[in-house]
């Protein structure tokens, strides 16, 4: 393994720029999904989330670097568990997990997962979750290799304020 995994702060956010960048940009060509926010606009509004998220200290920040570039990076979040289904009284949920392109299939994704296995340990959590878009096959893959299984459908309805 030629990268590091290390937990990363607020002064690393901006660096996460380019691979929030090319996860936006895959996400807009997954069929079947609600529209969405321009560019600048998805970062600036996930760049707040991760600032808020570090400073109130429920967030994590995992960062996969080669040298002085971030390759990958998994934003985590520590909630309180379930109250109908016995998952423990604390979950760790991956929020985010972005790995540049041209460095899928090299095990950096593999090493955030199992980072955040780690950080979930350490806190105490039995359960680790993460969100994947219903159409985002790969990723679907990806998690079920690695253990995860379907849990919770969440259903939208668009267009509510519309009447």
């Amino acid at each position: 393994m030629d990268f590091v995994v290390r937990r990363g702060t607020t002064q690393d956010i901006d660096r996460l720029a380019p691979l929030w960048e090319a996860l936006r940009a895959h996400h807009a060509t997954l069929p079947a999904m609600p529209p969405k926010r321009a560019p600048h606009r998805s970062w600036e509004y996930r760049r707040g989330q991760y600032r808020t998220w570090l400073e109130e200290g429920r967030g994590t920040l995992l960062i996969a670097e080669r040298g002085d570039e971030a390759i990958g990076y998994a934003m985590l979040t520590t909630g309180p568990g379930a109250a109908t289904w016995d998952m423990g009284e604390t979950i760790v949920e991956v929020e985010t997990l972005s790995v540049l392109a041209a460095e899928r299939g090299q095990g950096v994704g593999t090493a955030l997962l199992e980072a955040a296995e780690e950080f979930a340990r350490e806190v105490g959590a039995r359960t680790l979750a993460v969100g994947v878009a219903h159409t985002n096959s790969d990723a679907i893959r990806f998690y079920e290799r690695h253990g995860y299984r379907p849990f919770y459908v969440t259903l939208l309805r668009t267009g509510v304020d519309e009447g």
